[in-house]
């Protein structure tokens, strides 16, 4: 692949963002991550966020983040390969991640306590690389389809007045 500048471009990597302990952070160029299960899908990061979870993972408080980690947990997406079990979603689908990844099948996400899933909970940028990447590899049984025509910005510029309207309440400042 050759970028609008003339240089070629090495398709099997992509850029990422990469935990290496507390207070350090690094681009690098990672291997594009690769279909290995039936249920995985390969997804194109088109936005996400830097959340509280990653400041305190940045600051060393979370003992379960690895070094070489790809950080990040949310985001919205566009399917650009699914796994032959894959049947809810296709190639050009946008989708929007949430922090908790559930299989749907196990006990307890018949319970609705998918944070509990015994094959998924917080995966995401903690036992699996994050979505702070140009792609991502995800379970997508826990996903949401977004309508065509919702933008990107529209979806976080909406949760992010969601989040501040509970922090003016929670903090007793009151809301207009």
């Amino acid at each position: 692949m050759t970028s609008p500048a003339g240089d070629k471009k090495d398709i099997s990597t992509m850029k990422a963002l990469v935990f290496h302990g507390s207070n350090k952070l690094a681009l690098e160029d990672r291997l594009r991550p690769t279909l290995k299960e039936a249920t995985d899908a390969i997804v194109r990061i088109t936005t996400t966020t830097i959340c509280r979870t990653d400041l305190h993972i940045l600051k060393g408080d979370v003992s379960t983040i690895s070094d070489g980690r790809i950080l990040d947990h949310e985001g919205v997406e566009i399917i650009e390969e699914a796994g032959k079990n894959v049947l809810n979603f296709h190639r050009g689908d946008k989708v929007l991640i949430p922090l908790i990844t559930s299989c749907g099948r196990c006990g307890f996400c018949k319970k609705t306590m998918y944070s509990h899933c015994r094959n998924g909970g917080w995966l995401l940028g903690n036992r699996i690389d994050g979505t702070q990447a140009e792609d991502a590899k995800k379970l997508v049984s826990h996903r949401f389809k977004l309508p065509k025509i919702m933008k990107a910005y529209d979806t976080f510029a909406n949760a992010a007045k969601e989040h501040a309207v509970k922090v003016v309440i929670k903090n007793g400042v009151g809301a207009t």
